[in-house]
């Protein structure tokens, strides 16, 4: 082997573990970004939700926010709702030569509070927060099993209700009615 071969795969070999290694995907920030979409995402359909219907408040606004009951706790307050919503990812990844897998899962708990709008052009608004867990709260990743973790460093949001989103009239036929058309 010559001088330059033998010194071009010395450095190589030295290379290899660090290309390998920045490859590698840390599974505990993967599960921070995850989670902080899934919060984003639980924003978005509160947000929804409220567009598509913005007239009930109190009690029955609760019932159309949490009509499956996922919320840990709620409370109404006047016209306003506020809910405390757990969520959970878990992310996985088979690595090395062994191809053992590991993983990470993370959860949170969130505070959503849903204020009433004056009518009008003013829907009301969302803001969602984190917030501490509840004593005794389980929270389970995406596989249905307790997180490792629990964290309150995410990004709240708060938006004001927007318009409803669009939804077009579907004809008898079961396709999208056009103007005019049926």
């Amino acid at each position: 082997m010559t001088r330059g071969r033998a010194l071009a795969t010395a450095l190589a070999a030295l290379a290899l573990p660090a290309v390998l290694g920045g490859c590698a995907r840390d599974l505990g920030q993967e599960a921070h970004e995850l989670l902080q979409q899934r919060v984003d995402g639980l924003h978005e359909g509160f947000l929804d939700a409220r567009a598509r219907d913005p007239r009930p408040t109190g009690r029955a606004a609760l019932e159309s926010l949490d009509r499956w009951g996922y919320a840990l706790r709620t409370s109404v307050e006047g016209d306003d709702v506020v809910l405390v919503r757990a969520v959970g990812v878990s992310v996985s990844e088979r690595r090395g030569w062994k191809n053992i897998e590991e993983s990470a899962s993370l959860g949170a708990c969130v505070r959503v509070t849903v204020r009433a709008g004056e009518g009008g052009d003013d829907r009301g608004s969302v803001t969602t927060e984190p917030v501490t867990c509840p004593a005794g709260a389980e929270v389970l990743g995406d596989d249905g099993s307790p997180v490792d973790a629990l964290t309150t460093d995410l990004e709240g949001r708060s938006d004001d209700v927007g318009e409803p989103p669009y939804d077009p009239p579907v004809c008898v036929s079961g396709e999208l009615c056009t103007e005019g058309g049926g």
